[in-house]
């Protein structure tokens, strides 16, 4: 990896000569040695990733390649029925996304990468509530998931996850595994792992389905190039304009903005670098076609699970068409509409139980009604 140092000075006239939109600053990350600064990465690439930047010249000085290797030609232009713009910090003025984070001096970044983006899914995709409380352990998914301070990578963090899931940062506190650096977890962390046991999971590297995913599930974790001007960085669309690769990073995808061209991301380097949102720092946006995210990388898709759960029921009504043998029941309960298929047959004998039942108790499994039960 590259150990070139670059003044702030020397930084800012390579932004201004290069026309880029972002601003480079003295940060927490700056004021580091370069190896402390290696340490604050830790993405391993595999065999074929590492290949394909090599192919690409990202580990290669940025003045001894042209521009067009290392940026792709793909300028990402928006796609036809998606939405320009989504920003999973600011839905409809919902912020569904968790704090800032830092992984301190260990590689531990796919671990708080790929943490960062369930959490968020699980608040939408699973609670369906952005103030669900959720903060989950790193150093138990880094450490007993086979990962260590020298790196790991993104996919066996989702098999990890899909095969065991991750318990509470209480049950293995972040401070504790920076001390032992091993998987020295609660006892019963197998009771703690809530909802984090995802189904599956996916990686795909076509900008569309890039940005579907973000749009229809949530966040997604990916990784990317880290030059040595990246650690100034504190605001804008940052593109590499100066130093050599430091090495690999993993981070969450929060967002994607057309109109800007750049993807929406979280990192894992605490609040003393980073672009500010709503007061808080660590976040920055990065150009399209930039550090090998689109063509090196893509991005992961976790899927998580609908938990089921039973409760009274505050609304019911049943949907009847004129036009087909369509019928549904529809529950209101645990804050969501949970749903039933029914057959024209039952329909009298559920209306009747509707009309004698002062309260409706059900139970649902993904959305759909499994049980009901009438309280008279």
């Amino acid at each position: 990896m590259d150990q070139e140092e670059i003044s702030l000075e020397t930084l800012k006239s390579a932004v201004k000569d290069k026309g880029a939109k972002w601003t480079p600053e003295e940060t927490t990350l700056t004021l580091l040695s370069t190896e402390e600064k290696a340490q604050r990465l830790g993405l391993l690439p595999t065999e074929m990733e590492t290949s394909l930047a090599t192919e690409l010249g990202l580990d290669k000085p940025l003045t001894n390649k042209s521009s067009s290797k290392k940026t792709s030609k793909t300028s990402n232009p928006g796609s036809a029925g998606l939405p320009s713009k989504i920003d999973w910090r600011n839905v409809s003025g919902v912020n569904w996304t968790t704090s800032i984070k830092d992984q301190g001096s260990c590689g531990s970044c796919v671990a708080f990468g790929t943490i960062a983006a369930l959490d968020t899914l699980l608040r939408r995709r699973c609670y369906n509530d952005p103030n669900k409380n959720i903060d989950l352990s790193e150093a138990h998914l880094q450490f007993c998931g086979g990962g260590s301070c020298n790196g790991w990578h993104m996919n066996h963090a989702c098999n990890y996850l899909k095969a065991n899931g991750v318990p509470d940062e209480a049950c293995f506190p972040y401070a504790h595994g920076l001390s032992t650096k091993s998987c020295t977890t609660c006892s019963d962390w197998m009771s703690r792992i809530g909802h984090t046991k995802i189904p599956s999971w996916t990686n795909t590297k076509d900008v569309e389905q890039m940005k579907r995913n973000l749009i229809d599930n949530g966040p997604q974790i990916t990784g990317m190039a880290v030059y040595q001007d990246f650690f100034s960085y504190s605001g804008g669309i940052y593109e590499h304009v100066s130093g050599g690769l430091a090495g690999y990073h993993c981070v969450a995808v929060v967002g994607y903005d057309d109109q800007n061209e750049c993807w929406i991301c979280k990192n894992s380097w605490g609040k003393g670098w980073g672009e500010a949102y709503a007061g808080e720092r660590g976040w920055f946006r990065i150009k399209y076609g930039q550090c090998g995210i689109k063509d090196i990388f893509g991005m992961w898709n976790m899927v998580v699970p609908k938990p089921s759960g039973c409760g009274w029921a505050s609304h019911l009504l049943v949907d009847y068409s004129f036009t087909s043998g369509a019928r549904t029941l529809w529950a209101y309960a645990g804050n969501k509409w949970r749903y039933r298929r029914i057959t024209e047959s039952q329909v009298n004998s559920i209306a009747k139980l509707l009309m004698e039942a002062s309260k409706i108790w059900v139970c649902w499994k993904d959305g759909e009604m499994t049980f009901a039960r009438a309280v008279k």
